[in-house]
């Protein structure tokens, strides 16, 4: 295919114009990470891209022996969050029958046998320090609890 003069003028014209839309296009936006700033709302919590609020959910695996929770080898362990975070616990019954409840929350699962798992989440809408416990006979008054932190 032979272009005159003026059409690879013209084919050139174009090549630099799309080459531009296409930088502009990927150097534009608001991502807040690219740019090492986050927005935050007046109350300091950090927001995403849409103005919504910037919500983790922390998982924790956990499982109820007799009168103890465990995960990752501990026992009782510390459930660390920030305040907003959305807090889900996959929960497993190792031995016996239990359930994990945090009041303040109004979280609890079903109550579960051998075996069987369950879970619950909810959204940590406030700081502290919160107990976790099973709600099942006596097992809370002997030992089976923990803490929720909420920082």
């Amino acid at each position: 295919m032979v272009f005159g003069k003026q059409n690879k003028k013209a084919l050139v014209l174009l090549v630099f114009a799309v080459l531009a839309v296409f930088i502009a296009g990927c150097s534009k936006g608001t991502n807040n990470e690219a740019s090492g700033y986050a927005a935050v709302d007046v109350n300091g919590n950090v927001l995403d891209d849409s103005g919504s609020l910037d919500q983790e959910v922390k998982t924790f695996v956990m499982s109820g022996e007799n009168f103890k929770f465990m995960m990752d080898g501990a026992e009782n362990p510390d459930l660390i969050v920030n305040e907003g975070d959305t807090v889900r616990i996959e929960f497993t019954s190792g031995q016996g029958f239990h359930d994990l409840v945090v009041d303040e929350f109004g979280a609890a699962t079903s109550q579960v046998k051998d075996g069987e798992s369950t879970s619950v989440e909810f959204t940590a809408d406030k700081k502290g320090t919160f107990e976790y416990y099973c709600s099942v006979g006596s097992h809370r008054q002997m030992g089976m609890k923990g803490n929720l932190i909420v920082n």
